[in-house]
């Protein structure tokens, strides 16, 4: 097994380096066929730069917000990428998708400078009524979300992960507007959402891709768990609290148990003796599964008898913190583990020991070191995955969207219109 070392730390200057090189020049050919999800490579990397404390300049700011609204779909939501939305293109088919708009409001946000009245006009231009009546339209009878929507209808699968994201984005841009007002916008069906999360965990506790008949995975329970945190989440962050969320699961027991199973103490001869056939599965003796004995690395997968991975520290570490359970995992020993072996020698971080760094493991590297303590990084918004410093501008730009909208809408602009679309 390999020595930790004296002292684990986050090489910032490597890592800063890393994402402005991600930022400013093309990514390698491998994410050519990434090319409809370039709003979310663009949200892990500006995210990233201002979870290190490396802003970026006023005219990078102003280009990207120029961008992400290109981006917008005219019947409501985001594109993914340019491909997407065709000059002239009224996209009656579902060009708009749910992972695109979340990523773009964050954006929006995070190319918001320090000045709060530029944080209040964070998401001026965004047609948010319309957004949220396109969000309502995908929702399917069982409650769950579609991430297009075809003729009218939702599409594109219907697990877990897209009813956390379209949780996440209501939060973003509902705010408390009493029916009546101009900004007052019919909200989707918040107790079906809840009851297709409930349904969603297996009999070990987990949470599945969308019913109780699917493996349970680490990224979809992170989902289903931050799902649920959001539908009750305030809009004032003064008053946030997650009192009461174990019991909204049917097995809240069970889904601790299955969180905290997700870790293990890391062997690299493991890796050194893998013959790459059994890709991430691993075969270990059960004494090498035990967390009894302090272990110098400690990694987490996502599913029974699966290898360590970095971003698992965060799916499985993030749900453990939205639950206020945090003290079962390892802590130390965890990071380690991202530090000492998938941290990359030109920065960023690995999926596991020996690979090169990606986009989206070295984000997930820094937001799990963020919520295992790490001072080197900001303070994160577990629930968004992104910095506390970024939701706040969120909570502004919300505000400011919404006071905007009852200030314009007079009697031939009253929203009766778009409510009908």
């Amino acid at each position: 097994m390999a020595a930790a070392a004296e002292e684990s730390a986050l090489q910032i200057q490597r890592h800063v380096k890393y994402w402005k090189r991600c930022h400013t020049s093309y990514l390698p050919a491998p994410y050519l066929s990434a090319d409809s999800i370039r709003l979310t490579l663009a949200c892990f990397i500006v995210s990233s730069l201002d979870i290190l404390n490396a802003p970026i300049t006023a005219e990078e700011r102003q280009s990207i917000r120029k961008w992400v609204l290109s981006l917008q779909h005219p019947d409501g939501g985001f594109c993914g990428s340019s491909t997407h939305a065709h000059d002239g293109h009224q996209a009656s088919k579902g060009t708009a998708n749910l992972a695109a708009t979340y990523f773009a409001l964050v954006l929006l946000a995070l190319a918001a400078g320090d000045d709060e009245q530029e944080q209040a006009r964070a998401f001026d231009q965004v047609k948010r009524k319309k957004l949220l009546l396109w969000l309502k339209k995908l929702q399917s009878e069982d409650g769950t979300f579609g991430q297009v929507l075809w003729d009218g209808a939702p599409a594109g699968g219907n697990d877990v992960r897209h009813g956390y994201i379209a949780a996440g984005i209501r939060w973003m841009l509902r705010g408390d507007v009493e029916q009546g007002s101009p900004a007052w916008v019919q909200d989707f069906d918040v107790d079906r959402l809840r009851e297709a999360v409930r349904r969603a965990q297996t009999y070990d506790g987990g949470i599945g891709e969308s019913s109780y008949q699917h493996e349970s995975h680490g990224g979809y329970t992170y989902c289903g768990v931050s799902a649920l945190a959001l539908l009750d989440r305030p809009n004032n962050l003064d008053e946030m609290h997650n009192d009461g969320l174990e019991a909204k699961v049917r097995d809240a027991s069970g889904l601790l148990k299955f969180l905290s199973m997700r870790q293990f103490s890391y062997l690299s001869e493991q890796e050194i003796e893998d013959d790459g056939e059994s890709e991430n599965y691993i075969e270990t003796e059960m004494q090498n599964m035990s967390l009894e004995e302090e272990s110098p690395f400690v990694g987490f997968n996502g599913r029974w008898n699966k290898k360590a991975d970095t971003c698992y520290a965060w799916w499985n570490g993030g749900s453990l913190s939205i639950l206020d359970r945090l003290s079962v995992v390892k802590a130390e020993p965890s990071r380690r583990y991202l530090l000492d072996i998938t941290q990359h020698i030109i920065g960023g971080f690995s999926k596991n020991a020996g690979g090169p760094p990606d986009v989206q493991h070295s984000y997930f590297g820094l937001a799990a070191l963020s919520i295992l303590h790490d001072s080197s990084v900001k303070e994160l918004d577990v629930m968004l995955c992104c910095a506390m410093d970024t939701t706040r501008k969120i909570v502004k730009a919300r505000d400011g969207l919404i006071a905007s909208e009852s200030a314009s809408a007079g009697a031939w602009d009253d929203g009766f219109w778009d409510q009908k679309k």
